[in-house]
């Protein structure tokens, strides 16, 4: 220890002033591997230019810190070593707090026009509502939680930020994982509970019930393991300097199949509906808008693919606090559009009544029996009252989309013309109004031709 002060007390002596000033931040495992390097490459002590730009003297100075230093003190001398050589740290801060906030603002307002859709609209509040309030409580923590990560460094290169900061980025990031499940889980559910108001088909059902059921095992077995991913739990924050005693499951391997396991789950949850879409009775610019609206869904999986890319980069990184950028801003990205594209279907039907030409499911020639629940026609307006006078099979719908299966006809599908699944009109019907509706529509135009 006292060669060790002695090299230290040599080197401030050959170093400028103001140099020599900050290297009591340097440890003493530090300079013994600084000052023989420095003397044996040949420059002078004071000669930054040549120090720094000397690749294979910076090689030798950081395997020998990273062989004989700890963590905490590897990080000291690089700090020293970068403000040597005037290395300026990248700060993006910034951009953590902008994007969480942007994108959870536009799920928040997604979710907002979803409620009033509810209020002013003819669908009553769902489970599938119900569901998207819980993901909510998750959404907007989420979001809000990068105002400490990044107050505490997140952002910063790793040897920028105090050590205790680092422990409680890591303390917050603890609870980060399990918002973003949660929330992504409870988002897809949510969808899934909507899907079960829109198509009555048993075998659909039946998928609908296994995918959540697979979503409810994820989220629980993962948040399970996140919260007991250490023994004890607090080596979960505190494992980073190896300064305390934890046995801990690999923190990488659970965040890939994590988020492995969540793209399965988001590409069987978008495609699902998408052949009973192509089976609607729908004009092409409705069956497009309809498409383009579950197609939304495939940018979450995007987002969830380089996401996975991030933290395969982040499994291996040795400056924690500024390779978590990506991993957290692309979190915040993918939960809130998620939200978004789940309340598409219900910001569609608000919009109805502002652009109805636009957004309106009347189909020529069939507006009497489907439709959006906005902008009734005549024809629609006949069919509710005659459907007001049935009391036998009565199918009560009250939701953006609904596709009715004809019992009748279900029996002679071999007969049919057209798809054996249709998007009716939102309110009160029933399959035999349906018909009289087809069959009135038929009446007109042959009375039309005879004229």
């Amino acid at each position: 220890m006292k060669f060790v002060g002695f090299l230290a007390f040599c080197l401030g002596a050959l170093l400028p002033a103001t140099t020599a000033q900050s290297l009591q931040d340097v440890p003493d495992c530090g300079f013994a591997c600084m000052l023989p390097s420095i003397l044996n490459s040949g420059c002078n002590s004071t000669d930054a230019l040549c120090i720094c730009s000397n690749t294979e003297l910076m090689a030798n100075i950081t395997t020998c810190v990273a062989s004989s230093c700890s963590t905490r003190d590897q990080l000291s001398t690089l700090k020293y070593s970068n403000t040597f050589c005037g290395v300026e740290g990248e700060d993006r801060r910034t951009l953590v707090w902008v994007v969480a906030i942007v994108f959870g603002a536009l799920g928040l307002l997604a979710f907002c026009l979803r409620c009033f859709a509810r209020v002013v609209g003819t669908r009553s509040w769902g489970w599938d509502d119900t569901v998207m309030c819980f993901a909510m409580c998750f959404e907007v923590p989420l979001a809000v939680l990068s105002f400490p990560l990044t107050e505490h460094g997140l952002g910063l290169d790793i040897w920028n930020v105090s050590f205790d900061n680092i422990t409680e980025i890591l303390h917050i990031y603890f609870f980060d994982e399990m918002i973003y499940i949660a929330a992504l889980a409870l988002t897809k559910i949510s969808i899934l509970l909507f899907y079960l108001k829109l198509f009555p088909k048993r075998s659909f059902r039946i998928c609908t019930w296994i995918l959540v059921a697979a979503n409810l095992v994820y989220a629980l077995t993962y948040i399970f393991l996140l919260i007991f991913q250490c023994d004890p739990i607090p080596g979960a924050w505190r494992f980073w300097d190896g300064e305390f005693e934890a046995k801990c499951i690999s923190i990488n391997v659970l965040s890939w199949s994590a988020a492995a396991i969540n793209i399965v789950l988001d590409l069987a949850v978008i495609i699902l509906p998408l052949p009973e879409l192509f089976k609607l009775s729908l004009t092409t610019r409705k069956k497009i808008q309809i498409m383009a609206m579950f197609a939304v869904g495939f940018f979450i999986t995007i987002v969830s693919i380089v996401r996975l890319r991030s933290l395969i980069v982040f499994g291996t990184t040795q400056n924690l606090t500024q390779d978590y950028v990506e991993v957290g801003y692309w979190s915040t990205i993918e939960v809130p559009v998620g939200v978004i594209c789940a309340c598409m279907p219900a910001i569609r039907s608000l919009f109805s009544l502002v652009f109805p030409k636009m957004f309106g499911t009347t189909a020529p020639g069939r507006s009497g029996y489907y439709g959006s629940g906005f902008g009734p026609s005549s024809k629609g307006a006949k069919l509710a009252s005659n459907a007001s006078n049935l009391h036998n099979n009565q199918i009560k719908v009250e939701q953006e989309w609904t596709v009715l299966v004809d019992p009748v006809e279900e029996h002679h599908t071999h007969t049919r013309h057209n798809s054996d699944v249709e998007l009716v009109r939102v309110g009160t019907t029933t399959a035999t109004a349906a018909a009289t509706a087809r069959d009135e529509d038929a009446d007109v135009k042959g009375a039309k031709g005879r004229g």
